[in-house]
């Protein structure tokens, strides 16, 4: 078993310099990694070892006992997600019943990292290590040591526990990806962190502006005596620099704009497995819509086309797939076999998928988009930025030299594509963020911490459509019992006032049933649900329209006061 640094210890010999960036950077004194693939011959304790982290452990854990948060910036396939929750864990940060907490965006991801990490530290998923996403908790009190959970389930607990207590350090990964609930989270632990300046953050991130994540975590103590103490933190952020193993990527544009990316995406898939040598293809589309299109189409292709395309194995990748079709994705491809992976930008970042050679980048993304006026929210197709279109080529980089073909042209890419995605705080419905600040206590929501500031337009709609519910009073605080209620329960809260409601008029099973349909896809629930889960619903929505018209209208079921 290797020896890892334990806090309290003598620190590393090594170099600690400042970095560029304003931080700190960590030379180890050897270089223990290597570039080499070799994953299925070796062991679990060997493909540690050869991942880049392995190389930066102690100083990491260096950094992490001397400053209150550390941001590690590394390459996407660096093992920063599975192998630093295991070098804490190591180092007795989870020891005295404590937890180790790591958040992810995404639900797929959470599932994904855990198995992994169980399986590395050779233990059954959801005892030492386990995870807890919405609906589904997979952990063991007393005995779970490590956590994975997605941003918005960790707040869901700090309803609870404000402070969350039960966690020694909060590790949250894939902070450039700056969903709602991600930068809403990072506002919160910076305010937990002026109550428990022994909590530890770590941010890690493939991509973000360190700089600009250190000036926000950078808490001035306001008494001295704090910052005299010495089992306190340095509340200096550190930032630490973690290279990737990737390849060199060959990049190839259009030297047209494409009319139709997704024809485009299929007919380059065809032309790769034509002419290129061995290796898996990950193609870059919008949505689920997309996904099943391309597969459908390749698939026609392939039995149009004969037996030479018979060994192309067709996949797709979104967050709505169940288990069994995720196991798919990550099962090594046969020999004579080449998979074509079709994914939604979920695996930029947070998936790592072994043997891809070749990536077919789209260059458009599915992003919410959000009206204050109208106040209507809607998903729709748009540009990706110039910071996901190098994840996406980095992709191709994994195990030798790769592709990237990208359908859109070079002028564009210089000169057009943004530098930067915009954060979903200042292009989303902030309804439920705000339910959940209130619920925390935090009244002064126009004066929170935020990493990217809303627009004051969103977050005034929001606080009016809260008033019209019922749900906050003439001071915007939540009412007494309404306003608690619909904040306890995790789902949209006009879905939960209309839950609430019903039981005045008599029809709670039929408004359980719409709303249950109304809180998933419709696709979603379509492909793996009978249609008779539908008519079903149609049927509860009929009996509500027709049996309680009399008394009830739309408007006052979910909370609105109705005209005369």
């Amino acid at each position: 078993m290797s020896r890892f640094w334990r806090p309290g210890s003598e620190k590393p010999t090594a170099a600690i310099v400042e970095d560029e960036e304003g931080g700190v950077i960590f030379l180890p004194t050897s270089t223990s990694s290597s570039s080499s693939s070799g994953f299925g011959y070796a062991s679990l304790e060997r493909q540690r070892q050869r991942l880049p982290v392995y190389k930066y452990r102690r100083a990491i854990l260096y950094l992490v006992e001397r400053h209150a948060t550390t941001i590690v910036v590394g390459e996407t396939g660096s093992g920063k997600s599975t192998q630093i929750p295991q070098y804490l864990k190591e180092a007795g940060w989870a020891e005295g019943g404590r937890l180790i907490g790591c958040t992810q965006p995404r639900r797929l991801a959470v599932q994904t990292v855990a198995s992994r990490v169980a399986e590395e530290v050779g233990v059954k998923l959801g005892e030492e290590v386990g995870y807890t996403i919405r609906f589904e908790d997979q952990t063991n009190p007393g005995t779970t040591m490590i956590k994975l959970l997605t941003d918005g389930v960790l707040i869901r607990e700090m309803m609870e526990d404000p402070l969350l207590s039960k966690y020694s350090l909060i590790m949250v990964d894939e902070a450039h990806e700056r969903s709602i609930s991600t930068d809403m989270l990072l506002g919160l632990l910076k305010k937990i962190q002026r109550r428990r300046p022994d909590l530890r953050l770590i941010i890690s991130s493939a991509t973000i502006e360190a700089r600009s994540m250190s000036t926000f975590f950078n808490i001035r103590r306001k008494n001295s005596l704090l910052e005299s103490a010495d089992r306190l933190p340095n509340p200096e952020p550190a930032i630490l620099s973690v290279e990737g193993k990737g390849y060199t990527v060959e990049i190839h544009y259009v030297e047209e704009p494409v009319s139709d990316y997704l024809q485009a995406a299929v007919n380059t898939v065809l032309l790769i497995h034509e002419k290129e040598p061995p290796g898996d293809i990950l193609v870059f589309l919008t949505g689920q819509d997309d996904i099943d299109a391309a597969v459908k189409m390749l698939n026609e292709e392939i039995q149009y086309r004969g037996r030479h395309y018979l060994d192309l194995l067709i996949l797709p990748l979104y967050s709505g797939l169940t288990r069994g079709d995720q196991d798919l994705i990550f099962t090594p491809t046969s020999k004579g076999k080449r998979k074509v992976v079709i994914s939604t930008n979920i695996a930029e970042t947070s998936l790592t998928l072994e043997g891809v050679v070749y990536v077919i980048d789209s260059g458009f993304s599915k992003q919410k988009c959000y009206n204050p006026i109208s106040d209507i929210e809607s998903l729709v197709v748009a540009p990706i930025s110039k910071a996901s279109a190098r994840q996406r080529a980095g992709r191709a980089g994994r195990v030798r030299p790769g592709k990237c073909f990208r359908l859109y042209t070079e002028e564009y890419y210089l000169k057009e594509m943004q530098p930067e995605g915009i954060p979903e705080m200042q292009r989303s419905n902030l309804v439920s963020c705000i339910i959940q600040l209130k619920a925390l206590g935090i009244d002064n929501i126009l004066g929170f911490d935020w990493p990217a500031s809303p627009s004051p337009e969103a977050m005034i709609r929001a606080l009016e459509v809260l008033y019209s519910l019922g749900i906050l009073d003439e001071d915007a605080k939540l009412t007494v019992p309404l306003g608690f209620q619909v904040a306890e329960i995790p789902l949209d809260p006009m879905i939960s006032k209309m839950i609430l409601s019903a039981n005045n008029f008599g029809c709670s099973d039929e408004i359980l049933t719409i709303a249950a349909f109304l809180s998933v896809q419709v696709r979603t629930c379509l492909r793996y649900f009978s249609f008779a889960c539908y008519l079903y619903t149609l049927r509860a929505l009929a009996i509500v329209i027709f049996n309680f018209t009399d008394t009830i209208d739309s408007y006052s079921l979910c909370g609105f006061p109705c005209e005369e």
